[in-house]
């Protein structure tokens, strides 16, 4: 699994993916979802009573409102310059996290969590089946008799749907701190047999059309796949919502939200 190059530019990364009191305004969609998943978290936070661990944890975006109001959590992360901006983030905030560079894959910390999340379509840089059950055996070695796993990934159902044009589309648009508009385009193909579906965006402003390209993939995890893969890990899946609000899941969702307890 090789770092994303979504996220070896936090400042950038911040702007497109701002917390819930970012540069979104109130009514934005997006805004309200990103609002909606920080709440989500922090009510998990409050309920799993010990320590927390978050996986694919970026610049802090949930890590530090959870350490915010008083829970004990680990960020991991495999990007180095997102931990650094992270850990910047935390000290002018005034909170104590312990940052950890590491993947998700080959976990080894000491103690064990009453929680392990893994927010935000972390999962889906998992590009293959293998990778996947890694990454759950670790969590799984890493919680507590009874301890939760929780993470949200897309429902491919609507996913592909949404990102299946090799023409180029538009995402979404923010402002710099500056005021410069930027405005970002994508193209995507998807491969059925590795179920991987590669993104390219192109990020551009008005006076500097395509001046950043990334070019990343993820994978499609199907319902089926997840709740067999959770239960092989040792996992019972208590719920799967359809999204943060907490409705129940069904086809046309745009979200697989997952909570699960350890077996055994």
């Amino acid at each position: 699994m090789d770092e994303c190059p979504l996220y070896t530019e936090p400042e950038l990364y911040d702007l497109l993916f701002p917390n819930a009191l970012g540069a979104l305004s109130a009514g934005d969609e997006r805004a309200q979802r990103l609002g909606a998943s920080e709440r989500f978290y922090l009510e998990a936070a409050r309920e799993a009573e010990g320590r927390v661990l978050e996986l694919g944890c970026g610049s802090g975006r949930l890590t530090i409102p959870i350490a915010l109001q008083g829970g004990e959590i680990v960020g991991l992360d495999l990007s180095q310059a997102m931990l650094d901006a992270a850990r910047a983030k935390a000290s002018v905030a005034g909170v104590e996290v312990q940052w950890v560079v590491g993947d998700m894959r080959r976990l080894d910390l000491p103690g064990q969590f009453s929680a392990i999340f893994i927010p935000g379509n972390s999962l889906l840089h998992l590009l293959s089946g293998e990778d996947l059950e890694r990454c759950l055996a670790c969590s799984r070695r890493h919680l507590l008799p009874g301890g939760r796993l929780v993470f949200d990934v897309s429902n491919p159902e609507v996913w592909l749907r949404k990102h299946g044009s090799a023409e180029r589309s538009p995402v979404l648009r923010v402002t710099d701190a500056q005021g410069g508009k930027i405005s970002v385009e994508e193209t995507a193909t998807y491969d059925a047999r590795t179920q991987i579906l590669r993104l390219v965006w192109y990020l551009s402003k008005p006076e500097a059309p395509d001046f950043r390209v990334v070019d990343y993939q993820l994978r499609a995890i199907f319902p089926q796949e997840l709740s067999g893969r959770l239960e092989a890990a040792g996992f019972r899946l208590e719920i799967c919502y359809g999204e943060f609000s907490r409705e129940p899941f069904k086809s046309s969702s745009p979200r697989q939200v997952c909570i699960c307890s350890r077996l055994g």
